[in-house]
């Protein structure tokens, strides 16, 4: 699989081998493709994962398979405009829960406009209880500004909370 950045994909295991638990997180990456009936067997698996109470992921053209199979229609979510959704997914039925805004994250389900990966990411590394919340904050400031201020908050965060 290719991104919408040309970044190939070469996935660890099959789709089949994927053991879903509530620690589990699948990420799907923007691209052009999810429309491409090859890529239901993942998204599927999607739906196990978000059934299960594991974490999907879906940014850009991503959120477009998961309107598709069903799984934004009943969930707070975004994507690239409702009028992306309304175009690419005849069948999306989730205009009610549609929120204008580049992520949103509810609970297991983290979705982004493809402007909002920094924010995207940000929600992931909260969910996944990366960072205390001021070194996350840290870390969202420097990437989002790149102000060398912010860094060294983040550099001094880090190191106080290795002890």
């Amino acid at each position: 699989m290719h991104t919408m950045g040309g970044m190939t994909i070469v996935p660890d295991c099959l789709i089949d081998d994927i053991v879903v638990n509530e620690t589990s997180v699948l990420l799907l990456p923007g691209a052009d493709t999810w429309s491409d009936p090859k890529h239901g067997t993942i998204i599927e698996k999607a739906s196990e994962f978000l059934s299960l109470g594991a974490t999907v992921c879906a940014i850009c053209g991503a959120t477009v398979a998961l309107a598709n199979y069903g799984l934004l229609d009943n969930r707070p979510h975004t994507s690239n405009g409702i009028g992306y959704l309304d175009m690419f997914s005849p069948c999306y039925e989730g205009k009610n829960h549609y929120i204008d805004k580049s992520s949103v994250a509810d609970n297991n389900l983290i979705t982004a406009s493809s402007a909002g990966a920094l924010l995207w990411s940000k929600q992931i590394i909260k969910h996944l209880n990366v960072f205390q919340s001021s070194t996350l904050e840290y870390w969202y400031e420097y990437f989002s500004t790149g102000e060398p201020k912010h860094f060294f908050a983040l550099m001094q965060s880090l190191s106080s909370n290795d002890e």
